[in-house]
């Protein structure tokens, strides 16, 4: 079966493009934003596109070029997003598929086993924090554009001065915008050499003449990137690069060589064993095959489709030969793999190495994977070249670069689910927000004990907020921001909040100037049935709370809520989802927002319509603005009843409802009646005697 050259072409970039569709094209509809997205999409939001200079002035001071032209064109919906990320992931892949072909021609088979792997594999798991990572792969179409128009300038002399420049201009580009690849470029000379016509033993003098020759414009261009960023690193001392220079010196102080050398190689060792081995098995490993979870299932039926689907193809393009598939003698094909798995080695290694310098590693952290970025083609060329010299049998070849394929394709559907539900999460803390406090007076701070959702941060959290409230455009001054209160104010700190704190914080261009006095103290755990708590002073009590967020809630404050939101139109559906079904959440936000507003009538209305609908706290403290409303409106009866249904559900209430009923029975005139009722009630859950003898 003879193939036509031109339609094989066409064939593998359409199975590179649907395997990262099936990958991650089928998540993206569903996911929003996460971790540094939020900041940029409010710097394009609230200050335009030329803020973006300002905002990778000390990190990447030229990066900037990459948003100020795309956000423009593609403007700040996640959706749009997420299939430009990965329209640019498909042109690295590629971009690695004819670099390899240029490098090895008539070796298209190994090329394509490498390029699926390079695809797919499972190390990189931040594809859905699209605007963050699309420079990424941008990054990565610039070197493989560079490294390609290179190899073609040595194989086409009359278009060698057009190819080389833009081959360095493509070079330079990539390396002023990131630095995640810039280890890649001393790869140059391998690629040259292994490139030019002829290594024999003969011709070598001739061959490393013309690799130096080749290369030279490459290696000045390197040299004086090197020498802009060391300049520029030196009189920017609050540069992150900076930081994490420092960083890597305080772990490194007091060790002596030795000691140093062996904290590299444990690193590397770690790392290249997390890399090559340990990234496969955590596609298959066991805990995360819950069976139960319809998720899993569509994961791995998927998975098995895509390993299917890839075994036909590569038997259809590749099963015997063609002028589309070269085949070489035996002899030739068994020493394919040793140069090739030379490069893959060196690209393996030299691809962390600067993160490894600087005391990182890809095997620690959430966000670590990130870390492999380099190495990912390296690795998984060297895979294959190991795996062709492991067996000369092509069906078990194909057999298992299939099942890789496809294990990794059902890995990043089932990532892609853990990102979704972290969205559910962000959307549903949002919105509830928004209902409990419709606007906030600005200079307000958030306190939580801990971050609210995976895949998010601290910060991100704190931008997020300021897309939540109307903010003017153009300005630096961040209305609100969130406070962990572990990592934000410190555990020792906390007590002294009620002195009152200031609050001085900054990410890139935003900054935030307040006062703990002007605080919100917040609990949110919606695993539990749980609704978002904006809680108060009174609930010191609630044994439920962590112990550091009693501590905080002093300076709850909740005059800083207002009952009108400050613009028309509210939270863009865009960033935080169309607005939700009013299910309990909702009734139990409002019913807060009118309690504090002492609206008793509207809070019973709310509790009535809940009650219609079949709407049920999933938390039995979430009747206490029911209750009070009932006690304020004198239906003693009725709040004797909900506050023995919330304390019956959870005895440890208790202390939460006496301090409530306290509170209640200030100046009230009760009937005997309901002086019995309500005294059997307090006797039941034990409060304090002053309670009980206080009205």
């Amino acid at each position: 079966m003879k193939i036509n050259p031109h339609r094989s072409w066409i064939s593998h970039l359409l199975a590179f493009l649907l395997l990262l569709g099936l990958s991650f094209g089928i998540a993206a509809p569903f996911l929003r934003l996460y971790w540094d997205d939020w900041p940029i999409v409010a710097a394009a939001r609230l200050q335009g596109v030329q803020a973006f200079w300002e905002f990778y002035r000390y990190e990447r001071p030229l990066s900037a070029w990459s948003y100020t032209l795309t956000i423009p064109v593609l403007g700040t919906h996640p959706l749009t997003w997420h299939i430009f990320s990965l329209l640019l992931r498909w042109l690295a892949v590629v971009g690695f598929w004819y670099v390899l072909q240029l490098i090895w021609p008539g070796r298209r088979r190994e090329a394509t086993w490498a390029a699926l792997l390079f695809a797919i594999y499972p190390i990189f798991t931040q594809q859905a924090v699209a605007i963050t990572f699309n420079q990424q792969w941008q990054i990565y179409v610039l070197y493989f554009l560079s490294v390609g128009a290179m190899l073609l300038a040595l194989r086409r002399p009359r278009w060698f001065w057009p190819l080389t420049l833009l081959s360095l201009a493509s070079m330079l580009l990539h390396m002023v915008t990131m630095e995640y690849l810039w280890s890649l470029e001393l790869l140059r000379p391998v690629f040259l050499w292994l490139a030019v016509p002829g290594s024999a033993p003969a011709l070598l003098r001739h061959s490393l003449g013309k690799v130096v020759k080749s290369w030279a414009p490459y290696l000045l261009g390197l040299g004086g990137v090197f020498a802009w960023w060391f300049n520029f690193q030196r009189n920017l001392p609050e540069s992150h690069t900076a930081e994490l220079i420092i960083n890597s010196e305080s772990a490194t102080a007091g060790l002596g060589p030795l000691a140093l050398i062996l904290q590299l190689a444990q690193a590397m060792l770690q790392d290249l064993i997390h890399n090559l081995l340990g990234a496969w098995y955590q596609t298959i490993t066991p805990e995360s095959l819950a069976l139960s979870d319809r998720s899993v299932l569509l994961s791995l039926a998927i998975g098995f489709v895509t390993a299917a689907g890839v075994f036909f193809f590569l038997r259809w393009s590749y099963g015997q030969s063609s002028p589309a598939n070269p085949e070489m003698a035996p002899a030739a094909r068994s020493d394919w793999w040793k140069p090739a798995a030379v490069l893959g080695l060196i690209w393996t290694v030299l691809g962390p190495l600067p993160v490894w310098l600087i005391d990182r590693q890809s095997l620690l952290g959430l966000q670590s994977g990130r870390f492999a970025l380099a190495a990912l083609p390296g690795m998984s060329l060297l895979i294959i070249a190991l795996l062709e010299a492991f067996t000369p049998r092509r069906l078990a070849k194909i057999l298992l670069v299939a099942a890789l394929v496809g294990a990794s394709t059902g890995y990043h559907l089932r990532v892609a689910v853990s990102y979704y539900r972290s969205s559910l999460s962000q959307n549903s803390f949002f919105w509830q927000l928004y209902w409990r406090a419709p606007g906030l007076q600005p200079g307000t701070a958030l306190l939580s004990a801990d971050e609210l959702f995976l895949y998010m941060g601290r910060r991100p959290t704190s931008i997020a907020l300021n897309l939540l409230y109307p903010q003017p455009f153009g300005t630096t001054q961040a209305g609100y921001w969130f406070l962990e209160l572990y990592h934000d104010v410190g555990p020792l700190q906390v007590p002294r909040l009620a002195r009152e704190k200031p609050f001085n914080d900054s990410f890139r261009t935003f900054e935030f100037n307040g006062s703990s006095l002007n605080s919100l103290v917040m609990y949110f755990k919606p695993g539990g049935g749980r609704c978002l708590w904006v809680l108060s002073p009174d609930d010191s009590g609630l044994l439920e709370l962590p112990e550091i967020t009693r501590q905080a809630l002093p300076v709850a404050n909740l005059s800083r809520i207002l009952p009108q939101p400050a613009g028309p139109g509210g939270p863009p559906v865009e960033l935080f989802g169309a607005e939700p079904e009013h299910s309990w959440c909702y009734v139990y936000q409002k019913a807060e927002l009118a309690r504090q507003q002492g609206l008793w009538g509207e809070v019973i209305e709310l509790g009535e319509q809940a009650a219609q609908k079949g709407l049920s706290p999933g938390n039995p403290y979430e009747k206490l603005p029911f209750i009070e409303a009932q006690a304020r409106s004198a239906s003693w009866q009725a709040a004797v009843a909900q506050t023995t249904t919330a304390w019956e559900a959870n005895p440890d209430l208790a202390p939460r409802l006496c301090l409530a009923w306290e509170k209640f029975l200030e100046g009230a005139t009760l009937g005997s009646e309901d002086r019995q009722a309500v005294n059997g009630l307090l006797e039941s859950m034990a409060c304090p005697q002053g309670t009980i003898e206080g009205y």
